[in-house]
């Protein structure tokens, strides 16, 4: 009886899966998750003991410190920013307030799962735009400005996770400015961009008061290394957040994140940008190992590998298990999609680390090589 009553958009929906599940697993070394490699600023737990001072009142409902804090930071107004429970929260707010049932919404693929959850869930109409395989799955601007007729959002990943390509900032305002005039909305998702060294270069923050139809998502887990605790952020027009505000889950972030995250993005920016320089240096080097044992693979514009296996002959999660076997986790790229069976996804981290992967993956290899997987 009861499925009878589930709204028929959530009964066939199976939720996305992603990286990061080390729970199941002791001593696992995770590269399928692309954070901070210098790990959470080392005053983190000193952050969370101030702030657990002040549990016994209600957190703050409109996170009024926090919001002001982002602003000093990207040089915008408190009434540009919204903040949610990681950058999930806004990914799904997104849609609750601006898509409604049999509205078209272009969504490029392979692409964050989440994004075609959080739309599906409000019976939105998704059209998936292929990234072409023979470019590396680069996105073509022009191309998909020629699609947004009778389109209500269109969403943009930059670095496009899983395949690390990166859009330029000029192609990139050209799709907001043309789909401004088609009336699309614009969600671009900046979650993986802190940890670039081209972050300032490409980012369309500066924008957001001038374009309406333009909203930014990013997030304190990559850069700060804090995926346990839930911070995300967006940036918009005025009058866009006065509208993704009046949506919001009350209360959504506790006093604890509140707190924490504000004294991170006030006092903890070297701590990215060393991270940057070291990733910027390391994924070089990390390149030439990789391809050592699993031959050419692209270059990533980010800090992390969209590898191809083909010369392997393994599927993606035949390759996380031949490398669970050494005490790695790598993300399994085939809830991406079917175009993304013969990929994996894994980071770039320190040296030392980078180094005892590249020797689980040489093992990984062999074994594979000689049917022993």
């Amino acid at each position: 009886m009861i499925e009878q009553k589930v709204r028929p958009e959530v009964r066939p929906m199976a939720r996305p899966r992603h990286g990061g599940d080390v729970w199941h697993y002791d001593g696992i070394k995770d590269y399928s998750s692309n954070v901070n490699p210098l790990g959470a600023p080392p005053r983190l737990e000193e952050y969370i003991m101030e702030a657990a001072r002040d549990l016994h009142n209600y957190p703050d409902d409109t996170s009024s410190q926090l919001r002001e804090a982002i602003a000093r930071r990207y040089d915008v107004g408190a009434e540009n920013v919204i903040v949610g429970a990681g950058s999930a929260e806004l990914i799904r707010l997104f849609p609750e307030v601006f898509v409604s049932p049999r509205d078209r919404v272009i969504i490029p693929c392979p692409t964050f799962s989440e994004y075609s959850f959080a739309c599906q869930l409000m019976g939105a109409r998704i059209i998936e735009y292929p990234l072409p395989f023979d470019n590396d799955f680069s996105l073509d601007v022009a191309e998909l400005m020629a699609r947004l007729d009778g389109v209500k959002a269109v969403y943009v990943c930059n670095p496009n996770n899983p395949t690390s390509r990166m859009v330029g900032r000029r192609d990139l305002l050209d799709l907001v400015q043309e789909a401004e005039r088609k009336g699309t909305l614009v969600f671009l998702d900046e979650t993986l961009l802190e940890l670039s060294s081209r972050s300032d270069e490409l980012s369309l923050v500066p924008e957001v008061e001038g374009q309406d139809n333009l909203f930014i998502i990013r997030s304190f887990t990559k850069a700060f290394a804090m995926p346990g605790i839930r911070v995300g952020y967006g940036l918009g027009s005025r009058e866009m957040i006065r509208f993704l505000e009046a949506g919001r889950l009350t209360w959504n972030l506790g006093t604890i994140e509140q707190r924490v995250a504000t004294r991170l993005m006030e006092n903890e920016q070297e701590h990215v940008a060393r991270a940057v320089r070291l990733l910027e240096k390391e994924k070089g080097r990390m390149q030439v190992g990789v391809e050592k044992h699993l031959g050419p693979v692209p270059s990533p514009h980010s800090y992390f590998f969209f590898a191809p296996l083909g010369d392997l002959g393994v599927s993606s999660s035949q390759f996380r298990t031949a490398m669970l076997r050494h005490d790695v986790l790598v993300r399994d790229c085939s809830s991406f999609g079917e175009r993304c069976e013969g990929y994996s996804r894994f980071c770039v981290k320190t040296p030392e680390k980078d180094d005892e992967f590249l020797v689980a993956l040489g093992l990984a290899v062999e074994e594979i090589r000689e049917g022993r997987h």
